[in-house]
């Protein structure tokens, strides 16, 4: 995903300076080969360690909104994937 896509995206206007950066940086280390649903997972992985080591936390809320950014660029079948992925994770939580 263009980084900048991000600062341009309306829905992410509202969040804090800190978090944008960090989802800047998600953005920039992702590499278009990591569209599949497995990359993704583990970049947001790798990116919600560093947001803890840094004291930044997500609501549930700004997470799906930062889910529902990153699906935008990618293939129907591939937004299908990971929509099946989030909804098997969110059962999980329960």
């Amino acid at each position: 995903m263009n980084p900048q896509d991000l600062l341009n995206n309306p829905q992410l206007q509202n969040i804090s300076p800190e978090k944008l950066q960090l989802l800047m940086n998600l953005a920039q280390s992702t590499s278009p080969s990591a569209s599949a649903p497995g990359d993704m997972a583990s970049s947001l992985k790798n990116a919600s360690e560093r947001a803890s080591k840094e004291g930044i936390n997500f609501s549930s809320g700004e997470r799906d909104l930062i889910i529902e950014v990153l699906k935008q660029n990618l293939p129907p079948q591939e937004r299908q994937k990971v929509e099946l992925m989030m909804q098997m994770m969110k059962g999980m939580r329960k």
